[in-house]
């Protein structure tokens, strides 16, 4: 996948991109939302073989610069559906261009035939929900208590709420298969 914004380059990720993945996988080990504790710099080799590879995690690359700042991760689940999710480096945050990288994918998949996205975030990632809005989903659900990515120092789950955004095709009717 290619897709190009006024801005930005949304595309499959290459080996060339992994001091940029590093670099924001890296902000990461210890965010409060999603957090990725156990990546390291050792780590980065085979991740970005990994997203080499994948079909669901795609490059978010300024036009500028060339500068790879966050991913996009669309990933296939049942019912001709796909699952949205976004992760921006730190420092380019709040300019608009996780909404632009986005709603640019969401208008790629929806075009290629796909029939509902969705995306889920915790209640308290504000600037993470909020994005989902701007990109026209609407909240479905908030589930209680349902996902656990983390332990505590005993070994015991910690559980988060989660709300569930999703968005339809509403040219799906006049889409040719």
């Amino acid at each position: 996948m290619k897709i190009e914004t006024q801005r930005l380059i949304v595309r499959n990720f290459e080996l060339r991109d992994k001091e940029d993945l590093c670099e924001y996988m890296l902000q990461r080990v210890r965010a409060e939302f999603e957090s990725y504790p156990d990546f390291t710099v050792q780590k980065a080799d085979q991740e970005i073989e990994y997203r080499t590879g994948s079909d669901e995690f795609f490059a978010i690359e300024l036009k500028a610069s060339h500068k790879v700042i966050g991913n996009v991760y669309l990933g296939k689940r049942d019912f001709n559906a796909k699952e949205l999710g976004y992760v921006l480096n730190e420092n380019y945050q709040n300019q608009g261009y996780g909404t632009e990288a986005c709603t640019a994918a969401i208008n790629y998949t929806f075009a290629h035939g796909i029939h509902r996205i969705f995306a889920e975030c915790a209640p308290g990632n504000v600037p993470s929900w909020k994005l989902m809005e701007k990109c026209g989903l609407k909240k479905e659900a908030h589930f209680i208590k349902n996902i656990s990515f983390h332990n505590d120092e005993q070994g015991r789950p910690i559980y988060w709420d989660t709300y569930v955004y999703a968005i339809l095709n509403q040219d799906e009717g006049r889409l040719k298969r």
